[in-house]
């Protein structure tokens, strides 16, 4: 059993009076459950809690014989914490909307059986851990915009998910979407439309435009460090992203607490 590990806190529940049960995203991508005892905080000492949504643990687990999938804590350390979050609303919902999100997609690690060839979900930590960074640095640097930063944490989720939407030819007929000015995001064919094509078409669908396509290309092809010039005030774009999310794994908006908050 792997007793080490370090994650982000995605979820807590208070459990009894001093205790919490969290979820942690590991490095791996993968979530797990684990019971904090005392975590809460408190007690004669009047400890805080550093079990708080978005900040990165290092925790040493007690070794057990169960194949159970809660474990249980020891030790923990922080890692790593976001101080300006907490402070800004907006930010803060947008924290919990991308927790949300990833804790949604991310599957369950068995720590009792981890095989080091098992990366096929590391991407999903990246684009967590790399936009609560870049979320803080913003509202440091006082240019924070809601709808910039779920533009780009969608993106570059739905880049390392493997369906990122195609948008070099169109999804219908093939032509290069280069020479259009206009394009359609179809969620239900992964990808963009031309306008000839949906001109042809009998269902409706939203016109994203030149935009969002042009968007897209640059942010997969930009380290979120350098991402930091987007500044989208409306929420029409990653309201449209979130959309093509949704079906993509078979969810519903309303199914998300916190989407509401963001969008």
């Amino acid at each position: 059993m792997q007793t080490k590990i370090e994650g982000i806190v995605l979820s807590k529940i208070p459990y009894d009076e001093r205790h919490i049960i969290a979820h942690l995203l590991l490095r791996s991508g993968r979530k797990v459950s684990i019971v904090f005892y005392g975590g809460r905080g408190g007690g004669v000492k009047q400890k805080s809690s550093i079990i708080e949504l978005g900040f990165m643990l290092s925790v040493e687990l007690r070794i057990s014989k169960s194949t159970g999938e809660i474990y249980h804590a020891k030790e923990w350390n922080l890692v790593w914490h976001h101080d300006l979050v907490r402070l800004d609303h907006s930010a803060f919902y947008l924290i919990c909307f991308f927790l949300e999100v990833t804790n949604r997609v991310a599957p369950s690690e068995n720590l009792h059986e981890v095989h080091e060839e098992n990366t096929e979900m590391v991407g999903l930590f990246t684009t967590l851990s790399n936009s609560l960074v870049h979320l803080e640095k913003c509202l440091q640097a006082k240019s924070f915009y809601t709808h910039s930063h779920s533009v780009i944490f969608l993106t570059k989720l739905l880049l390392h998910l493997g369906v990122f939407p195609e948008r070099e030819h169109c999804t219908l007929c093939g032509e290069e979407l280069q020479k259009f000015n206009d394009m359609y995001l179809i969620a239900e064919e992964g990808g963009f439309a031309c306008p000839p094509c949906m001109n042809q078409r009998t269902a409706y669908s939203v016109q994203s435009g030149r935009e969002l396509w042009e968007l897209l290309g640059h942010i997969a092809h930009t380290k979120y460090q350098d991402l930091g010039s987007i500044k989208l005030e409306y929420k029409s774009l990653s309201r449209m992203l979130f959309h093509y999310f949704c079906f993509q794994f078979h969810f519903e908006e309303k199914d998300f607490k916190t989407a509401a908050m963001v969008f």
